[in-house]
């Protein structure tokens, strides 16, 4: 019989086998990225991403009441806020849809007219659609800030091919909808804090719009994807519509205030709403389109909730992911919380952008 299988290790082999043993379980802890420089990697390319966009701006902050109130002039933040929490009060009139509207579909695109948006560009929704063979389960995907629509062009495609009809929606003030010469989606949040709230609003009725239009085509089996601001709108969406069956919140916060406060990619609107504006202020003017408003009824509604965040994100700091989770757990609901050591721009990396697709790819099979 042979040393090893009696269980006699030589000297130098148990010193091997030791070292051998502890770095596999490095690797299973994931302690393999320091020893590789890869979470060094990560947390510079991070930082790097979310320094300040020289194409971002913010005028001066303004109250915006007439955003909401159309008849009304510019207004005082008091006749804000008392908007705001009759709008909390009917949480189903101020998301109220109007009639549906007439869809126009042009091969893999999809447009329609937006409701509260006057005129220009942003009033003609429009969304792509990655169609799978069959017509059971679909998802209404949600990106975010200032995404483009080729960004979620695998994402949509990899879900079409795995049987889930993916309609991507392009968000206010994105895509074409995008106001001519400013490069980026300005309106969806800014220093005008009505503005911001319509913009929102817009989207979560535009989402509804699109589970209009797959409920038209027979599918019956809908879930919802939102990203970064797209898992904001998702919860309010998923919070309202009984049509939604399952959701995913990718980079989710509980505050749309706190995130705009604290997170790096909006610097510049806190800068011009801090000299007009405290900032427990901006938190009950926005109260209504942050998901804490909304967490009681998603709890209520769903069972099947998948939360992914990013331990290092700047822009939704941990915290907000946390308290989120909290606080729908403290409501009853038991979510699946997957957080990845990567932050908000790095989840797009290969290795964290392919665990996170199949997770949510996983996820809707299972759960619609």
């Amino acid at each position: 019989m042979s040393r090893r299988r009696a269980g006699r290790w030589p000297p130098a082999c148990l010193n091997r086998r030791a070292a051998f043993i502890g770095w596999c379980g490095a690797i299973r802890r994931e302690k393999y990225t320091a020893v590789f420089g890869w979470q060094s990697f990560v947390c510079e390319r991070e930082r790097r991403l979310a320094l300040d966009d020289p194409a971002k701006f913010a005028r001066a902050a303004t109250v915006g009441l007439e955003y909401l109130e159309p008849s009304c002039s510019a207004g005082e933040l008091p006749q804000l806020l008392a908007r705001v929490r009759a709008a909390l009060n009917d949480i189903d009139a101020f998301f109220a849809p109007g009639d549906r509207p007439a869809f126009e579909r042009q091969g893999s695109r999809l447009r329609f007219a937006s409701p509260c948006a006057g005129d220009g560009p942003n009033s003609i929704a429009r969304a792509q659609l990655y169609e799978a063979k069959r017509r059971e389960r679909a998802v209404v995907l949600l990106p975010f800030w200032n995404a483009s629509r080729n960004d979620f062009r695998t994402f949509g495609a990899l879900f079409a091919r795995a049987g889930v009809t993916c309609l991507q929606l392009s968000l206010p003030y994105h895509d074409e909808r995008a106001t001519p010469g400013i490069a980026f989606a300005r309106e969806l949040v800014c220093e005008n804090l009505g503005l911001t709230v319509r913009s929102n609003r817009q989207a979560v009725l535009d989402a509804r719009a699109c589970l209009d239009w797959l409920e038209q085509q027979g599918y019956r089996r809908i879930g919802i994807v939102g990203v970064s601001v797209g898992a904001a709108i998702a919860s309010i969406v998923a919070g309202l519509d009984r049509r939604v069956r399952a959701a995913a919140l990718i980079l989710m916060a509980d505050d749309f205030a706190e995130v705009v406060w604290t997170g790096s990619a909006t610097r510049h609107v806190k800068r011009a709403l801090e000299q007009s504006f405290t900032r427990e202020e901006v938190r009950a003017a926005w109260s209504i389109i942050s998901p804490a408003a909304h967490a009681a009824r998603l709890s209520a509604r769903l069972s099947r909730v998948l939360i992914v965040s990013g331990e290092i994100d700047t822009v939704v700091l941990p915290e907000q992911t946390r308290v989120y989770v909290e606080r729908v757990r403290a409501h009853g609901l038991r979510p699946s919380w997957v957080r990845y050591r990567c932050g908000h721009y790095t989840l797009a990396l290969p290795y964290y952008a392919a665990r996170c697709l199949l997770r949510t790819l996983a996820f809707f099979h299972t759960f619609l």
